[in-house]
């Protein structure tokens, strides 16, 4: 988790463009030795040209993103592609705050610097495949990580993560409990919400390390229960891990498939209704 208070032009750069030059350009889908690797704390590899992350309004790029640096840490992240890459990570033991997420980001803003309307969309599925190794002394957890704006605003104005699969995650108290999925390919599954401060968590009630998500219906529910303002919009959805502790020693996180499938409203037909009770 975050507290980063800053625009969101300044959010799509950290998210999705990194802060240094890119690194190479790969093929999507071939199975292909890594075409860049970096160690830099905000080190990023991209642009990629990568079909599986449908209708973003920039290219793809796979980010570093040492966002806490704390004494000690050591992190290297090499990318074949945005759907196969992998971060060596070495995070003193002991420590509990998130240090870096690691991440694949996607840029959902128009080009007119405001985010896009949730109601522009018929759908945005996801679907992953990853694996931690984690070990006892892991404190991590795989997660996406989407960014919102409000109406006209060039601003942020919410963040939103789904969590689902922890090490040593930590309890939190749930503000409710919803079910999604149903269409799409996704499974029903029951998801509970947690919230620290102005950021709001689904999480799964247990381990999942290779599934699929229905996007759209969770953000929805959050504004049909207020959780988030009615003109909601689309700035950036990422996803990595968020690591705080490897346990001092040197840990793989590897992400082994990737996609998000974004579908516009057709203005000749209705929303295709998607389960979400709760």
């Amino acid at each position: 988790m975050t507290s980063l208070k800053i625009s969101a032009l300044a959010l799509v750069a950290v998210l999705i463009a990194g802060l240094v030059a890119g690194c190479g350009i790969a093929a999507p889908g071939r199975s292909t030795p890594a075409v860049c690797t970096t160690s830099a704390q905000k080190g990023t590899c991209g642009p990629f040209n990568y079909p599986q992350i449908t209708r973003t309004t920039s290219s793809t790029y796979v980010n570093n993103n040492v966002w806490n640096p704390i004494p000690g840490w050591r992190q290297s992240l090499s990318v074949t592609n945005p759907g196969r890459w992998r971060v060596t990570a070495n995070i003193p033991a002991g420590n509990t705050p998130v240090v870096s997420y690691p991440s694949v980001g996607g840029n959902y803003g128009q080009t007119n610097d405001t985010s896009t309307p949730l109601s522009e969309y018929a759908s945005i599925y996801s679907s992953f495949s990853e694996n931690m190794n984690a070990t006892s002394k892991t404190s991590a957890w795989a997660a996406y990580d989407i960014w919102l704006g409000q109406g006209s605003s060039a601003n942020w104005s919410g963040e939103v993560m789904i969590q689902h699969d922890f090490a040593d995650n930590g309890a939190c108290t749930f503000e409710a409990t919803a079910t999604f999925g149903g269409s799409g390919g996704v499974p029903v599954q029951t998801w509970n919400l947690c919230q620290f401060g102005s950021e709001l968590v689904w999480k799964l009630p247990s381990n999942e390390q290779a599934g699929s998500v229905d996007i759209l219906p969770m953000l929805r529910w959050l504004v049909t229960h207020g959780y988030l303002p009615a003109n909601s919009g689309l700035w950036a959805i990422g996803y990595g891990w968020e690591i705080c502790s490897t346990g001092g020693v040197n840990e793989k996180f590897q992400l082994n498939r990737f996609s998000i499938t974004t579908t516009p409203v057709s203005p000749e037909a209705p929303q295709a209704p998607s389960r979400a009770a709760g």
